[in-house]
């Protein structure tokens, strides 16, 4: 069983004839029904499990509503994928999912979802789980959203972005506005030069990830990171790497799934800005995802208002309110660290010393 202490085993909860609560171990099952759902993301599949728990020892905690027939057969109805998120004061945290924008309750219908969310969360919380956090894409519909009698916080300042693909690369460009064009035009005079590649583009993306977090004042993750993605995920996991004299200005992170390619992570050198790099990076993957037949384009998560929102904005994507919901059922006065990325000191530390402890911290913080 995994992300359960054999003295923590969450015993299953049973609903007469009707649903019980089981913990999932294997993937098998669990990515059929996320496969078939039609709202699942690439953030419910099984093996983020085991990324996020090699790389950063976060034990997850995959939960499904299993609907048992006559014959004792069983069928997955819902699942809502946890992790145990180790956090810098001792208290027992659980994320979906740490450091990704959305993933939640997923369940085939309303009574499966409030099933899930009552019976799996309250057995969690009798086990002494003291922090909920689930990120929902949309918002969590469900008669009543109290657990324990306790009320969620609900964050709402962060925006999904969604580009729609209209089926080549040629049409994508006539939809952009006229400075657009010009601006990726402009970039293929420049002098700059990309390639689409998996894991033998690790060290260039992170070179250049690795120099922009530490310039945003944000610690970096783990190479490692990226690594076990590649393993657990190669047939759907691609690097787009641009570069100027061979060497590697802009880099970014995709993820195929279904009809869309997801873009998590996406960096530019400063310096090079100024041969729109950027600009460049985005319209290849765009590109990329033409080829590929996809039909979305997911830019990622955006503040609204922000430089990294407006920029996304030039090429016309549509938003979607991501929704964050949080419980606490600590006392009032306990100590509690507010997560954040933005560290502004950390700008100031070099950059083998910042790579060196930047996964450390980042391990500690969900964002």
């Amino acid at each position: 069983m995994t992300g359960i202490n054999a003295s923590e085993k969450i015993e299953p909860a049973r609903q007469p004839d009707v649903l019980e609560i089981r913990e999932i171990s294997e993937p098998d099952a669990w990515d059929r029904y996320v496969l078939r759902n039609r709202e699942s993301g690439y953030t419910h599949l099984f093996n983020w499990s085991k990324v996020i728990e090699e790389t950063y020892d976060h034990r997850p905690v995959f939960l499904s509503a299993v609907k048992r027939g006559q014959k004792g057969e069983t069928e997955i109805c819902g699942i809502m994928p946890l992790f145990r998120f180790k956090t810098w004061v001792k208290a027992s945290r659980v994320v979906s999912i740490p450091f990704f924008d959305t993933a939640g309750i997923l369940a085939k219908d309303a009574l499966t979802r409030n099933f899930l969310f009552k019976k799996g969360l309250e057995l969690l919380i009798k086990n002494g789980i003291s922090d909920i956090e689930l990120r929902q894409y949309g918002m969590l519909e469900l008669p009543d959203l109290s657990l324990m009698g306790g009320s969620p916080r609900i964050f709402t300042e962060k925006v999904g972005l969604s580009l729609p693909l209209s089926g080549s690369p040629q049409a994508m460009m006539h939809q952009f506005k006229s400075k657009l064009r010009s601006q990726i035009k402009k970039s293929h005079t420049c002098g700059l030069d990309w390639k689409i590649g998996k894991k033998e583009l690790i060290d260039p993306f992170y070179k250049v990830f690795s120099r922009n977090m530490r310039d945003l004042g944000s610690p970096v993750h783990a190479k490692k990171f990226f690594e076990e993605i590649f393993r657990h995920f190669y047939h759907h996991a691609f690097i787009c790497t641009v570069f100027y004299k061979k060497r590697p200005v802009a880099a970014a992170f995709m993820f195929r799934f279904k009809k869309r390619l997801a873009n998590p992570w996406a960096s530019s050198i400063r310096e090079f800005r100024y041969l729109n790099a950027n600009l460049y990076l985005y319209w290849q993957m765009i590109r990329f995802a033409c080829h590929l037949g996809m039909e979305a384009f997911d830019m990622g998560r955006s503040s609204r208002g922000a430089a990294t929102f407006r920029f996304k904005k030039q090429f016309g994507p549509c938003e979607t309110p991501l929704y964050w919901y949080s419980w606490s059922f600590k006392e009032k006065n306990a100590f509690q660290i507010k997560e954040t990325l933005s560290i502004p000191p950390w700008r100031k530390m070099p950059l083998g010393i910042a790579n060196l402890i930047g996964p450390v911290v980042r391990k500690r913080i969900s964002l």
